[in-house]
């Protein structure tokens, strides 16, 4: 009995522990989840590897090269040889070095500004989409009371029926809505679990996001361009890149020695031989070739020793009588600069520079036309916010329904229509609110707000 008691009590623990560990979705936890981003990982090691130190060489290559002199295999050269490094390449490699470090180093700050563009905007996506259901909901409400009094003005002389079929149609239109709205906002929940995996609910709430006014403040002045925006940045990185690249290639043509060589020529006596003109001396029983008597009384033609007086060549073991120091030798190789025809080359950097420099200037200028414009478009969206708001402002403190009522003798349609108009205004304005917001994290990004990995509120702190 206590066995299977014990099985639900664990199943309790279980539950624990797991509502222990979800808790709501936060802000904090959204932009953090950046750092474990696969993509951003990999640009971390990117930079971090093109910021390692290649450190100085001296030289290009280093080889050990090997002869065989003969199938006899009696002769080997053996030779240590170096490239030289080319005039001038030394500070053309650090400066390429310099470059590609700083590249990879902009390149990392537009990756991190994009990954958390798209955090900010499927938040933001799904904090507006909230508040449009909300008043979705109202309105919804609404047509049910209109249904509900034309259903009770059945019958007199002010009922329509066709305000009743118009009201009908409108149910269905805002049930439509309503169910828009609660789709986007599951997709949009699911795309934050991608992100986010371990949460319960999402607590993302609107005080995190600036306010209109403090919108409008921070951009009254507008924005200046400068090189501190991360597209700015890497197309400048870029270019620098392609010349300090332009330039080490241009260093390569300056090796005028080829490689330098030093060797050791070996000659294994025991595997050499050599054609000698022997005479009887050389063979005779105290001679230094004795064991080729045979071969040098064949060759001369006698059957006896003491009748032969010629000499016979024959080949017999060579002695390696060089000197230590003969036995080493240098090689060197001098390339002519005047043969070579090196203007392909030159060409071709040259065009690869003034390319990165057409880019750069090209993403100046593009980026200086969106931030202009992003400026503009949203003092203008918060100038028809201001309105719209306005508008419900007076509607909810009341004024608007005293004046619909005295004109209208407390009719519930007209109280129904403003209470609806005042929510369509609403509605409205939390679209331009989408539309502020939509334009405006693309301007943190545009400047660099989104890399800057000291701010922990991009949107509230960014414009400041």
């Amino acid at each position: 009995m206590n066995k299977f008691s014990l099985i639900p009590m664990l199943a309790g623990v279980a539950v624990l522990s797991t509502s222990a560990v979800a808790a709501p979705l936060t802000w904090e936890a959204l932009t953090e989840s950046v750092d474990k981003d696969p993509v951003l990982q990999t640009s971390q090691k990117r930079s971090e590897a093109a910021a390692q130190d290649p450190g100085t060489k001296l030289w290009d290559n280093l080889e050990f090269r090997y002869q065989l002199d003969g199938f006899s295999f009696a002769k080997h050269d053996f030779e240590l040889r170096l490239k030289p490094k080319s005039f001038g390449i030394g500070s053309a490699d650090k400066r390429q070095y310099e470059t590609l470090r700083d590249y990879q180093k902009a390149r990392l700050a537009v990756d991190r500004s994009y990954l958390l563009y798209d955090r900010y905007e499927r938040a933001l996506r799904y904090v507006i989409r909230r508040k449009i259901a909300e008043v979705d909901r109202q309105l919804y409400q609404v047509v049910l009371d209109r249904i509900e009094v034309l259903h009770l003005k059945a019958g007199s002389e002010t009922f329509n029926s066709q305000d009743l079929i118009a009201a009908l149609e409108q149910k269905a239109a805002r049930r439509a809505e309503l169910l828009g709205d609660s789709t986007a906002l599951r997709d949009a929940e699911l795309k934050l679990k991608s992100w986010v995996p371990d949460f319960d609910s999402v607590g993302l709430d609107t005080a995190w996001l600036p306010t209109m006014d403090e919108l409008a403040k921070g951009l009254q002045d507008g924005i200046t361009l400068n090189e501190q925006f991360p597209e700015v940045q890497k197309a400048k990185a870029k270019m620098d890149y392609e010349r300090a690249k332009s330039k080490r290639d241009l260093s390569k043509g300056n090796d005028y020695i080829s490689h330098i060589g030093v060797g050791y020529s070996l000659r294994i006596e025991s595997l050499m031989k050599k054609y000698k003109e022997l005479d009887k001396a050389d063979v005779a029983e105290s001679g230094k070739y004795y064991d080729y008597q045979d071969e040098w009384l064949d060759k001369n033609g006698c059957e006896k020793w003491g009748t032969c007086n010629e000499t016979a060549e024959i080949l017999v073991p060579d002695a390696d009588d060089r000197q230590l120091k003969d036995k080493f030798f240098v090689n060197l190789a001098v390339r002519l600069p005047f043969f070579d025809d090196n203007n392909g080359s030159v060409l071709r950097n040259q065009v690869d520079e003034l390319d990165a420099e057409s880019d750069y200037l090209d993403a100046v200028r593009t980026l200086n036309q969106k931030v202009s414009r992003l400026s503009e478009e949203i003092v203008a969206l918060v100038s028809q916010w201001k309105v719209q708001k306005d508008f419900v402002e007076k509607v909810n403190a009341g004024n608007l329904f005293e004046d619909f009522a005295q004109s209208a003798g407390a009719d519930p349609l007209l109280l129904l229509r403003a209470r609806e108009s005042a929510l369509e205004s609403d509605l409205k304005a939390i679209r331009l609110e989408s539309e502020i917001f939509e334009r405006y994290i693309i301007l943190l990004q545009y400047t660099g707000v989104l890399s800057n990995t000291s701010i922990k509120n991009h949107l509230r702190e960014g414009l400041k």
